[in-house]
């Protein structure tokens, strides 16, 4: 096992990981096969196995659920803070997604109503 590995973070699979609670599911499969390829089962067998019980307990439905309907952090975040982190890594809009909504015939418009 590493030594650098503390008790504390051997419970927690994300911490074996490397990912936040909150990470996707892609998230946490990038970081498994990066960590499968630090620490391949032939070279370190004991923190492969380690590394695979924390994948296979982060996939788990069961987990996922548990993470979904976790009660909030001890400290509610404010809203300058939530704002500021918005503002620094913003929403990725691509130009052609931009552009079409401005293609977009208004609802009253779209078609000429009908005669009575």
């Amino acid at each position: 096992m590493n030594p650098s590995t503390s008790a504390e973070t051997t419970s927690d699979p994300f911490a074996i990981l490397g990912v936040s609670r909150d990470a996707g599911e892609a998230e946490v499969r990038a970081r498994y096969l990066e960590l499968v390829k630090q620490f391949p089962p032939d070279r370190e067998p004991e923190r492969f196995r380690e590394i695979r019980s924390a994948f296979e307990a982060v996939k788990d439905p069961l987990s996922i659920a548990r993470r979904l309907v976790q009660p909030p952090p001890e400290e509610v975040p404010r809203w300058s803070d939530a704002i500021e982190a918005q503002r620094r890594n913003p929403p990725r809009l691509s130009p052609a997604f931009l552009l079409s909504l401005g293609n977009r015939a208004s609802d009253n418009s779209a078609t000429p109503p009908a005669p009575a």
